[in-house]
């Protein structure tokens, strides 16, 4: 479905997960981020692409490598392709598999492919794709290859699996790294003036104080674990964040006991 439209971009949500996906429109070019889920949502996008692109150029931009965000990469084969360098360099299959197991679960027959990436994001830093400065960020910690980024024009932030009101962080990569993220992208909500902020879950928020609000409630929970569960009265309370939760918690202690082991052995 569309969350919103906008002349300047559209957010659709998918039914699954709540999962966005954003299409941005200027004078040279048409940018689409993390295309997803079911055919007919990608399908939809598709259609919206065609009945505005007039010749422009398309761009596809993927803020990590997991399955939910690069899985309608097979509609787009025209697409220049931008991601980070982790993109790239790191192994995918596992993510692959996942949307093969997701398509076999539910008799869909689509192409599966991890997409060739051609800008490669390799650090912080702006990038004009025709006329629009687009200001990328590389934010591990929720996965190894996530990115956000700053649609300068529009003061429109993209942030991934970041900024959601509906689910608590999934550390999938490092806490620590998360954190930072974080803090980055607070610090770009204040030096970019963002006026949207877009999560790859949940919904599209208007509001600077509520931006930090998101931001900093993923925060304050990360750096109160393992030890404390301090629980965004944003997040809904249920089995499936209970273990995602647990299976945070642990990755934490795990880590905890790395680093000491290390100091111990120094």
């Amino acid at each position: 479905m569309i969350q919103v439209r906008l002349q300047s971009f559209t957010v659709y949500e998918s039914a699954l997960m709540r999962t966005t996906s954003t299409l941005i429109h200027t004078e040279e070019s048409l940018i689409l981020v993390d295309p997803n889920w079911l055919p007919e949502e990608v399908a939809m996008i598709r259609r919206d692409i065609e009945l505005t692109r007039d010749g422009k150029k398309l761009y596809v931009i993927y803020t990590h490598h997991h399955y939910d965000h690069l899985i309608g990469a097979y509609a787009f084969p025209d697409a220049t392709v931008i991601a980070s360098r982790a993109f790239v360099e790191t192994n995918s299959d596992e993510q692959l598999q996942e949307i093969q197991s997701f398509y076999e679960q539910n008799y869909i027959d689509r192409p599966i492919q991890k997409p060739n990436v051609d800008l490669i994001i390799a650090e912080d830093g702006t990038l004009e794709l025709g006329a629009t400065p687009i200001t990328f960020y590389l934010t591990p910690g929720h996965d190894s290859t996530h990115l956000s980024l700053v649609v300068e024009p529009l003061k429109l932030l993209i942030c991934g699996d970041y900024g959601s009101n509906i689910e608590p962080p999934f550390i999938e990569h490092d806490a620590e790294a998360y954190v930072n993220s974080l803090q980055t992208l607070q610090t770009a909500v204040y030096e970019h003036e963002i006026r949207w902020l877009v999560p790859g879950h949940g919904d599209v928020c208007d509001d600077r104080s509520k931006m930090i609000e998101r931001l900093s409630a993923a925060e304050e929970y990360i750096l109160a674990l393992p030890e404390e569960r301090v629980w965004s009265p944003l997040w809904p309370r249920h089995a499936f964040f209970d273990r995602v939760h647990e299976r945070n918690r642990k990755h934490v202690e795990q880590k905890m006991q790395e680093r000491e082991a290390r100091r111990q052995d120094y």
